[in-house]
C-alpha cells in the first residue's frame, strides 16, 4: 500500500496583501476593551505574528511529500502560491496514494491547503480525506496518539523524543519559518518541511501495525 506523508509550511501574507476590511474587522477584536496605544500595538504586532497560522492571512510556500515506501520525495515551493497550488493538484491527481500520513493534517493541512486553494479560484478534482476519527485513508499520527483526548496533545518534538525518531525540530522549528523565508532562506525551509515529514512517516510506520 502506497502511503503518502503530507506537510505544509506556511508565512503570513504582508499586510498590504489582507483586504483592508478584513483588517479592520481583526482591529476591532483587540480594541475592544480600549488598551493604551502600547497595549494595542503589542496586540496587533502579535497578531500579524500569527498569519501564518490562519489561512486567511497566511499563505502555503511549501509542501512536502514522502512515499513511505520507496522513500521518494517530492517538493512543491514557488513565489506564486497560486502556481504552487496548482502543480501541487496536478501532481497528486496523477499520483493519488492508497494512503495519506500527517501530524495534525486532519485540523491544519488538509483545511489550509483547501482554503488557500478555494481564495484563488482553484477546483481540484482531488479531495485529500481529513474525516475525523477515520485512519484510512487519512492517517493522522497526532489524531491517534491522542486517542481523543485533546488534553493530552504533544508535538511532533515530544512524540518524536517518546518514540526515540529523529527529531526534526533541532535546527528549526514551526516559529522560525516565517523569518527564515524573510531572510531568503527557501532551502532550509524545504530541508526542514521534508525531515517532518520523515519524523512523521517513522511514527506512522511505528504504529500502523496496530491500526491497520
Amino acid at each position: 500500500m502506497t502511503t503518502l506523508v503530507l506537510d505544509i509550511e506556511t508565512v503570513g501574507q504582508p499586510e498590504a496583501d489582507v483586504p483592508e476590511r478584513a483588517l479592520d474587522y481583526l482591529r476591532k477584536g483587540i480594541e475592544r476593551d480600549r488598551p493604551e496605544a502600547e497595549e494595542l500595538e503589542r496586540r496587533y504586532a502579535d497578531l500579524v505574528s500569527r498569519f501564518g497560522l490562519d489561512p486567511t492571512t497566511g499563505r502555503v510556500i511549501v509542501i512536502g511529500l514522502v512515499d513511505t515506501e520507496s522513500g521518494a520525495e517530492h517538493v512543491f515551493a514557488d513565489a506564486s502560491e497560486k502556481e504552487l497550488l496548482i502543480r501541487f493538484w496536478e501532481w497528486l491527481e496523477i499520483n493519488e496514494p492508497a494512503r495519506y500520513a500527517s501530524f495534525s493534517g486532519k485540523r491544519f493541512d488538509v483545511p489550509y491547503l483547501n482554503i488557500r486553494s478555494a481564495v484563488h479560484g482553484l477546483r481540484p478534482r482531488t479531495v485529500i480525506p481529513a474525516e475525523p476519527g477515520s485512519r484510512h485513508p487519512h492517517f493522522d499520527v497526532r489524531e491517534v496518539l491522542e486517542g481523543g483526548d485533546r488534553r493530552r496533545r504533544g508535538s511532533l518534538d515530544y512524540f518524536c523524543a517518546i518514540f526515540g525518531v529523529p527529531s526534526p525540530k533541532t535546527k528549526m522549528a514551526g516559529a522560525d519559518v516565517g523569518a527564515a523565508y524573510e531572510a531568503g532562506r527557501l532551502d532550509d525551509i524545504i530541508r526542514y518541511c521534508l525531515e517532518d515529514c520523515r519524523a512523521t512517516g517513522a511514527l506512522y510506520e511505528r504504529l500502523v501495525p496496530f491500526y491497520p
